[in-house]
């Protein structure tokens, strides 16, 4: 089967991070305006925040920890994996910091983050969040019946996990059932979930289902027309 587009799927990961409530400090008030900072989207001042604390302490793990989320945040992946391997360095267990590193290894090396995740998962098989991110490494890699698997079973741990749910569809549309995948958008459009991204992807599987029409005027309410063609394009390169 064709594989599905990594920036496809690595966009749908949004929201796949650490939920807001675990953004806590470890008492450190710095740490919590850092934490504060990415909570809000604002990336470019937690960096500062902890970009200061690691000047005087460099071994700081909490501040490697900031730094990588939002290194993570803005899609600079080199950058959040150098954060995470110095916390490996000082605490080669460290959970998030695989974690992460992993989310790193999904665009360029995706059995590395395969490895990473199964490992993770033997000690918390019931990680919703991990779970999911082991089905988008499965659909890079074209495996999408394993990728739908893991997916639904994120979803049985945690049905309002909606980035599992839309990784979903997008698995879905690009393995011939883009009908399918159409209803699953639609019907989380119709609940308020998500924005752009999902507008996207649904676009994306109604050009898959064959309604280009429908996608291109999905894809109008955030882009031109130029632009809406040139995507659809795109779209149809996926067609299984």
């Amino acid at each position: 089967m064709r594989k599905i587009s990594v920036m496809l799927l690595l966009t749908a990961l949004a929201g796949c991070g650490a939920p807001a409530g675990q953004f806590s400090g470890s008492g450190n008030s710095t740490i919590r305006v850092a934490d504060a900072a990415l909570a809000s989207g604002s990336t470019t001042v937690a960096l500062e925040v902890v970009d200061n604390i690691l000047k005087s302490d460099p071994q700081n793990v909490e501040a490697l920890v900031r730094q990588g989320r939002a290194h993570l945040m803005l899609g600079n992946g080199p950058a959040a994996e150098v954060s995470f391997r110095k916390i490996l360095t000082i605490d080669p267990r460290h959970v998030e910091a695989r974690t992460g590193l992993g989310k790193v290894q999904m665009k360029t090396n995706p059995t590395e983050a395969e490895r990473l995740f199964t490992e993770l998962l033997k000690a918390d098989p019931k990680n919703a969040a991990l779970l999911n991110n082991l089905g988008v490494v499965y659909d890079l890699q074209g495996r999408h019946a394993d990728a739908q698997g893991v997916y639904n079973k994120a979803l049985e741990l945690n049905p309002s996990l909606a980035s599992a749910r839309q990784n979903l569809a997008l698995s879905l549309a690009v393995s011939g059932r883009a009908q399918e995948s159409v209803g699953m958008l639609h019907s989380m459009a119709d609940a308020g979930q998500g924005g752009r991204q999902l507008r996207d992807n649904l676009a994306l599987a109604l050009t898959l289902a064959g309604n280009t029409d429908a996608a291109g005027q999905v894809l109008r309410e955030g882009m031109s027309q130029a632009d809406a063609a040139r995507a659809i394009a795109g779209f149809r390169a996926l067609q299984p």
